[in-house]
């Protein structure tokens, strides 16, 4: 058994690289004493088990209601795969990285693109904004947002749904 730290910018996709390694070296570690039957064994306590339910397509739809660090999280929690998504002009945005700001934009509703920044564009949720800085519209390939922004024209003042 062995811990790992999860730190502010991992995502799915890298935790499982890491946790990858370590149960690597963890288990070419214990294999010698599995073999021999001389190694520690620790039964699971029941009462903690806890069970990760299937991700359906409503889980991964993005609900600008909830706090910045949520919508982060979502987001890293998805990422590489399924990946998070709404809507912007009726077609599905996946939203494959983000950033939080300390923008506070209380007159506009959640959702609204509130600005565009060099790395990409701000989305109003309840408790401030984030910053999409990597996305995926439908049809189209996974880009940076800065791209993306060069060929949408008046994204300020949307909202993504």
């Amino acid at each position: 058994q062995r811990e790992i730290p999860i730190e502010y910018e991992d995502t799915a996709e890298s935790l499982h690289d890491k946790l990858a390694i370590l149960g690597r070296d963890l288990l070419l570690e214990t294999l010698p004493s599995i073999i021999e039957g001389t190694n520690e064994r620790t039964k699971q306590d029941e009462i903690k088990v806890t069970y990760a339910p299937t991700i359906k397509r409503e889980d991964e739809r993005l609900d600008f209601s909830l706090s910045q660090r949520q919508i982060y999280n979502k987001v890293r929690g998805l990422y590489s795969w399924p990946g998070a998504y709404c809507t912007l002009d009726g077609k599905i945005l996946k939203i494959w990285k983000c950033r939080e700001t300390e923008n506070v934009f209380p007159q506009l509703l959640n959702g609204a693109i509130t600005n565009v920044y060099e790395d990409g564009f701000g989305v109003k949720v309840s408790n401030g904004e984030i910053v999409v800085t990597e996305l995926q519209l439908e049809g189209k390939k996974k880009m940076l947002a800065k791209d993306f922004i060069n060929g949408y024209s008046n994204l300020k003042g949307k909202i993504l749904v």
